[in-house]
């Protein structure tokens, strides 16, 4: 499995459930570049793509470095 995978299940697992389901997270964009490209090296279960860009993990948008993350609320 990919590391970043890896680290986005690790995240999942320690969030708090009574906070509510996340939606989304948060990637810089050298763990966006690591994602990308090992999206266009292996097969990543439940990974949505569009044109080898990674979009989605398990429902949940990836967030990039473009994202005004200030901008963002909880919904």
């Amino acid at each position: 499995m990919s590391i970043i995978l890896t680290e986005i299940d690790q995240a999942l697992a320690a969030h708090d459930a009574r906070l509510g389901r996340p939606v989304a997270i948060y990637l810089g964009e050298r763990k966006l570049t690591q994602l990308t490209l090992d999206a266009a090296c292996a097969h990543l279960p439940e990974l949505s793509t569009d044109a080898g860009r990674p979009l989605a993990y398990r429902h949940l948008e990836l967030l990039r470095d473009e994202v005004n993350v200030d901008g963002l609320r909880v919904i």
